[in-house]
């Protein structure tokens, strides 16, 4: 009997260990149940918000430079509508100057009557001219503005229309003309432009080669170039954008930055041809 009531209690203490071994582990379980409820509320209100935004500001980046690329493009497209409109004017100008009469029957009536003047008045007529050439100043000449003008560069597939001014709103349209320095065809003319944003007009500058050719076309007339060098130069050099350079003969100064960005600017100097 003693020992059927030590085997009872030896099975009762095992059977009451293994209810607290399972209650134990019901209260493991749900207290990690209860945690991750916890978690997932939390995330729920804190944790996504963020990520949503992160999410949102990783999309804004990666698309920030399809929209510099888009908007240079369209700053193009616009630009060679005035182009096209400026070309058409001007061929309709000359075509009506063309068939305009060059002179009428005034015209031919004064030429007449100048023909038919002595020689005594021709002469005085001409002493008058030299005495008011003398008495009236020569003025100064006037300066031409930059017009819209279109950069050719054949071995680089390069057609883009270059604006005025080095501002941020300037270069974000096209490459822009330094306003210091000469319109094309005399002095340096020099001229930046983006590599790598909105629309990269200069994207492969850095690869044309001596001999390479570039056009320059606006409506004072084309200008041919022969590319003398391309080297890179610091930032601070200043002699690049020197009009002495362009004073035996005509030069053309591109400008771009460098891939990766340094402080390092790729310089490209072509000359006037003679012809």
């Amino acid at each position: 009997g003693r020992e059927q009531a030590l085997g009872h209690a030896r099975s009762g203490t095992h059977e009451s260990k293994e209810k607290r071994i399972c209650a134990s582990n019901a209260s493991f379980i749900g207290n990690w149940r209860f945690r991750f409820r916890l978690l997932a509320r939390f995330m729920s209100r804190f944790i996504r918000p963020l990520l949503n935004v992160a999410i949102a500001a990783g999309l804004g980046i990666a698309a920030w430079p399809l929209g510099q690329h888009a908007y240079g493009l369209w700053s193009q497209k616009n630009l060679e509508r005035q182009w096209q409109e400026q070309n058409v004017g001007a061929l309709e100008g000359a075509a009506v100057s063309a068939t305009t009469p060059v002179s009428n029957a005034r015209t031919v009536t004064s030429s007449s009557a100048a023909l038919a003047a002595p020689a005594s008045a021709s002469a005085a007529i001409e002493k008058n001219k030299s005495a008011s050439a003398q008495k009236t100043k020569p003025k100064p000449a006037k300066i031409k503005k930059w017009p819209l003008t279109r950069l050719s560069i054949p071995d680089i597939d390069l057609k883009t229309f270059v604006v005025q001014g080095w501002d941020d709103a300037s270069l974000r349209r096209g490459p822009g003309h330094y306003p210091p320095s000469a319109l094309p065809g005399s002095g340096n003319c020099v001229i930046a432009g983006h590599r790598n944003v909105y629309g990269s007009p200069f994207y492969r500058l850095d690869e044309l080669l001596p001999g390479s050719k570039i056009t320059l076309e606006n409506r004072y007339g084309t200008f041919n170039y022969t590319v003398l060098q391309t080297f890179p130069t610091p930032d601070t050099n200043t002699l690049v954008l020197s009009q002495e350079l362009g004073r035996d003969r005509p030069m053309l100064t591109l400008i771009t930055c460098t891939i990766p960005h340094t402080s390092n600017r790729v310089i490209l100097q072509a000359v006037l041809d003679e012809n």
